[in-house]
């Protein structure tokens, strides 16, 4: 009989979350490159062996955060623990604002999506074509403090970042872990299945879920004295951090301290319904003065749809407010890098106008009696940019298409034909030509086009 001591195992592999000592640098434009062959970012297969492959990202990860942080604190930031007055070895969630926070007539909250560390954006920006300011909040930071308070204060607004992510406390690490990488973290021995999860360990009070730690955000921003009770708020939400935004502040209770102080809202790439709303004033405020964005094919900043939603828009549009694309965003998070400029011009307008704005009437085709809708375009293959094989492949099935309406005609002359030999009346007679289903306009055909595209792309592995 055979078996395994627990001492026989493979151990664990073991990487240095130093830039340098995994083989990295950071070069004169700020991205990331390796150090064996500059022309190449961050490669995430070394292996076969996925283990190995998940504890060198975890090492990068850890190495990137380190750096975002280091540029933060050079900004003198300031980094406050979720509950407030938590010491820094106990289980709390970080969050970081501007030093100047206290005394600011405007904050803007920022909150990412709960897959990401605090302080990223996206992953796959910072290890490849970007770099770590564009693929991380500094560049967003240094954008807004750039910007003036309002007409009446030419200083800029506060920040706050929240951190829906790091939720999983991790105890030897004393840090919050993303979902993903709490499963990186160091193990007994390579083959072990993960770290099991123990509320009284993993979890921080008040901070178990993204709801909770929104909640928790809020309470201290508008209930407690992190912000002047005087200060306007600007709320930007990512991914699916906006929809428990929405359903913190769809709450008659909320709703009257939040209203008065909130001054806009941008949400990118969230997922709720303004049919579900239940308080009058959010709603109003939603339709006044917020605005989404979606992943779609037109340009940057191009309006999709209105308040209602727009039926003929491929996706979703019913956000209860003006809804515009993304431009070339094509993942849920890069759509703030992407459309970072156009978000945060239309943040400083409202500043600037105060509380005399309110969004105006967005005119979309398809929402009137024309007919026409918003995904229809005469020269849709060459709006979109179509490259390659795709265009000669629009071609033929433009020509196939063509070909079966003329067959269909063909078909319905023989019908009428017959018909009229025979006496019958040819109002009675139907069109039985089938024409071949056409090449589809919109954000769907677009995807489709894209799509082919990646299939012959190749992969260094995850970004996250």
């Amino acid at each position: 009989m055979f078996r395994r001591r627990w001492s026989g195992l493979p151990a664990d592999p073991v990487f240095p979350s130093d830039f340098r000592e995994l083989g990295y640098f950071i070069n004169d434009v700020d991205e990331i490159r390796s150090i064996e062959n500059p022309d190449y970012y961050f490669k995430y297969y070394l292996t076969k062996n996925e283990r190995w492959n998940e504890r060198q990202r975890f090492a990068f990860n850890q190495a990137v955060r380190r750096e975002i942080h280091t540029r933060l604190d050079a900004q003198n930031f300031t980094t406050i623990p979720l509950p407030l007055g938590t010491p820094p070895t106990d289980p709390h969630v970080p969050i970081r604002t501007t030093p100047d926070l206290a005394a600011a007539s405007r904050v803007v909250l920022l909150f990412g999506e709960s897959c990401q560390p605090l302080g990223v954006l996206a992953h796959r920006v910072i290890g490849g074509r970007g770099g770590i300011t564009r693929g991380s909040v500094l560049g967003l930071v240094a954008a807004l403090r750039a910007q003036p308070s309002s007409a009446a204060d030419p200083s800029p607004p506060g920040v706050l970042l929240a951190n829906a992510g790091e939720l999983w406390w991790w105890p030897e690490g004393r840090c919050g872990l993303t979902p993903v990488d709490r499963h990186r973290v160091p193990m007994a021995s390579a083959v072990h299945l993960g770290r099991y999860h123990d509320p009284k360990v993993n979890e921080v009070a008040g901070n178990g879920t993204a709801g909770e730690h929104v909640r928790g955000v809020f309470d201290a921003t508008l209930r407690g004295e992190l912000v002047d009770e005087k200060a306007k708020v600007d709320v930007i939400a990512v991914g699916d951090t906006a929809e428990e935004v929405v359903n913190y502040l769809d709450d008659d209770e909320v709703w009257e301290v939040a209203g008065d102080r909130l001054s806009c809202m941008v949400v990118l790439g969230g997922c709720y319904s303004s049919k579900k709303f239940k308080c009058e004033g959010f709603k109003r405020f939603v339709a006044e003065r917020a605005r989404a964005y979606i992943i779609h094919h037109a340009h940057l900043d191009t309006p999709v749809a209105g308040p209602e939603g727009s039926p003929d828009t491929a996706g979703f549009t019913s956000y209860g407010c003006p809804v515009f694309s993304a431009g070339p965003a094509k993942e849920t998070e890069t759509m703030l890098i992407e459309a970072q400029s156009a978000v945060l011009k239309w943040m400083q307008e409202v500043a600037m106008e105060g509380t005399a704005y309110k969004n105006a009437v967005v005119k979309i085709f398809g929402d009137n009696d024309s007919g026409a809708t918003a995904e229809e375009s005469n020269s849709w293959w060459d709006a979109i940019g179509v490259r390659g094989n795709n265009k000669s492949e629009a071609r033929v099935q433009t020509k196939d298409t063509d070909r079966a309406k003329g067959k269909a005609e063909d078909n319905t002359g023989e019908v009428r034909h017959n018909a009229e030999g025979s006496g019958a009346n040819l109002e009675d007679v139907p069109n039985r030509g089938v024409a071949a289903r056409p090449v589809r306009n919109g954000a769907a055909g677009a995807r489709d086009v894209e799509d082919h595209d990646d299939k012959v792309k190749t992969s260094d592995g995850p970004d996250a």
